[in-house]
């Protein structure tokens, strides 16, 4: 490898340690730990910005779309939701054909791919198809607990999909509008994960909204980029009483800093607030379950298990152990659903 006295690599690598904070480092019961989490949710607030998107307690104005897709078990409808102005969003409501009481309601976020599509099976005029993309990472998990009695609400994430800027649409499937719209939201203080935070929130209205939804049981999950998502979304949104984070458990030092990843993961003064396993602890006494891959080549596992024992820690400090759960199983960068399938459609 060549060296130049002039190459940043130390400067990179110094920073991570001067601006990183401990939030929880001198926490020693669960009243401080509780009052620290309360001061992540409340930083997180004013990091992602949401109210210069909109005012998030307002109602979403939604539209149908077409007729509804038949499942067997359940149907799938398109809405079209306003989450905020100039901004149409589509998300899939998929609903059980019986409902003889209040249901668990889920928000479900895919990851990178080819968008919503991904975990819902379908194809580009939306209708059913069996999907062949690589390994299928996602494994269509919106049907999943679909089928397993929950009533889910899909968004399709900015970027992707049909989400994407007008010049990409004519372009392969898998390729996103992320690199764009992440820089050009820079300069408004805002970020992408931003908007797809606050897609996540407007389906969490839509569901609560539905008296077939047990608000109690109002979840989301998501894989990857959507695991992102889920995290800051439950974050910000209290409603979400279960939580499933699939693939992004980690550090940044030893993930989102250290190889390569989409521009949409990279979010200006959030190390200021805390490590991707502060926001998790700040969940706690929520329950949580998080997926990790012991071949996951995108967020190693050495550190999932690092950040696993620091939310451990926490969660038993506010007397919650029994709230957390992690599913650690042999595969690559994928859902795993052993656990997270029941934890959300069961009682």
């Amino acid at each position: 490898m060549k060296d130049s006295e002039y190459s940043p690599d130390l400067f990179m690598d110094k920073l991570y340690a001067s601006h990183r904070a401990q939030p929880y480092a001198q926490t020693k019961n669960a009243e401080e730990a509780l009052k620290v989490g309360a001061d992540i949710r409340e930083r997180a607030k004013q990091l992602f910005n949401l109210d210069a998107l909109c005012d998030i307690s307002a109602p979403f104005s939604t539209e149908k779309r077409g007729e509804p897709v038949d499942f067997g078990s359940f149907a799938m409808q398109k809405y079209s939701v306003r989450v905020c102005e100039n901004l149409q969003t589509a998300v899939y409501i998929l609903t059980p054909k019986t409902v003889r009481q209040p249901v668990p309601g889920v928000v479900a976020l895919c990851g990178h791919g080819y968008g919503v599509r991904q975990i819902l099976g379908i194809s580009g005029n939306g209708r059913k198809k069996h999907l062949r993309y690589f390994d299928n990472y996602q494994k269509s998990f919106a049907l999943e607990l679909a089928r397993r009695g929950c009533i889910v609400a899909a968004p399709e994430l900015f970027g992707f999909g049909e989400a994407r800027l007008k010049k990409d649409l004519a372009k392969p499937f898998y390729a996103s509008s992320c690199k764009e719209l992440s820089h050009h939201l820079l300069p408004y203080s805002l970020t992408t994960a931003s908007v797809r935070v606050l897609q996540a929130i407007a389906c969490a209205s839509l569901l609560s909204e539905k008296p077939e939804v047990d608000t109690s049981r109002l979840a989301c999950m998501g894989i990857s980029g959507g695991g992102l998502t889920a995290l800051y979304a439950s974050v910000l949104d209290e409603r979400f009483k279960r939580i499933v984070v699939s693939g992004y458990i980690n550090t940044f030092r030893d993930s989102i800093l250290s190889l390569w990843h989409c521009p949409d993961n990279y979010i200006p003064g959030i190390l200021s607030i805390g490590e991707i396993y502060d926001f998790a602890c700040a969940l706690a006494p929520r329950e949580l379950l998080i997926e990790s891959g012991t071949r996951d080549k995108i967020f190693p596992i050495e550190a999932s298990r690092l950040a696993h024992k620091k939310i451990a820690e926490i969660y038993s400090l506010v007397g919650a152990s029994d709230k957390l759960h992690t599913d650690v199983f042999d595969g690559k960068h994928q859902v795993s659903g052993k656990q997270a399938f029941d934890f959300l459609s069961g009682k």
